[in-house]
């Protein structure tokens, strides 16, 4: 798991799954609205998620990470799905991972996220 912050979003971070199998990053549609985010519609589509079929559509934003010496900032693109009965948002390659190098242990529950050049 890892903390990360949606510019827009003034509730603080968000609990968010790190998913190295996942192909994108996936918010809940609420988060969107509550943050003013406008998703492209045009585009979506219908996914599973968690056993659970999703409407998703896509958006660019600003995302952070805050870590004890530095913060890291990204734009990413978000596909927001609704409904989304989880209570934590999915890290996936496209959007997270491809922007960093990352080190984890989940035996001692820790990530390491350095960026990408």
């Amino acid at each position: 798991m890892a903390d990360v912050w949606l510019d827009g979003l003034d509730t603080g971070p968000l609990a968010c799954l790190v998913d190295t199998g996942a192909l994108r990053t996936r918010f809940s549609r609420a988060l969107a609205e509550l943050a003013g985010i406008d998703v492209d519609t045009s585009v979506s589509h219908v996914v599973v998620v968690g056993g659970i079929e999703v409407s998703a559509a896509p958006a660019l934003v600003s995302l952070r990470m805050q870590g004890a010496d530095e913060t890291l900032g990204w734009e990413a693109t978000v596909w927001f799905c609704d409904p989304w009965p989880f209570p934590f948002q999915l890290l996936g390659l496209e959007g997270f991972l491809q922007h960093f190098r990352v080190t984890l242990s989940a035996y001692h529950e820790w990530l390491e996220c350095h960026p990408e050049t």
